[in-house]
């Protein structure tokens, strides 16, 4: 039996994004670093604007807006045992559902999937909203290009900040 493409992809891109969900729940962040190409961006949209999928760093002021290295650096900070922020660490789990492909074509592949985070320190915090991942093809898998998380809160209470990664 042969299955369509467009369904191998999805499955695919599934994969791809479940495996980096479940780096960040066992806090292998370094590992997590590496499925991001070396000209990607990591976004945390801020909340309550009306379309943060078509909005930009320019026009905006993001939660987080990172380039590669940038997130480097806040993977490396975080890692450090006296990164008071995260110390002790946060529990936490992504949770992601309704995996669409948007865009798909040799290069790269543009999907959105919902997502809720709960985040146990002192109390338990959500998170939810949508991810828009784009995804540039790589021998059989994928390396992120730009991860965008648009929340669907509109202000960060009672979650006061974002200590962890989305």
């Amino acid at each position: 039996m042969e299955f369509p493409a467009a369904l191998l992809t999805r499955l695919q891109v599934e994969d791809f994004i479940y495996r980096e969900a479940a780096l960040l729940d066992s806090w292998n962040i370094e590992a997590w670093l590496a499925l991001f190409a070396e000209d990607s961006a990591y976004e945390v949209t801020p909340p309550g604007v009306e379309d943060p999928d078509r909005i930009s760093r320019q026009s905006a002021y993001f939660l987080i807006g990172d380039d590669r290295k940038r997130l480097g650096h806040r993977v490396a900070r975080l890692g450090q045992p006296d990164a008071h922020v995260e110390s002790p660490r946060s529990k936490v789990r992504h949770v992601y559902s309704n995996v669409i492909i948007a865009e798909d074509d040799a290069d790269e592949v543009r999907a959105y999937a919902n997502f809720i985070t709960f985040r146990t320190k002192r109390g338990t915090i959500e998170y939810f909203g949508r991810i828009r991942f784009v995804l540039a093809r790589l021998d059989g898998s994928f390396l992120i290009r730009n991860k965008r998380v648009m929340m669907d809160i509109d202000a960060l209470v009672p979650q006061g900040k974002v200590s962890i990664l989305l």
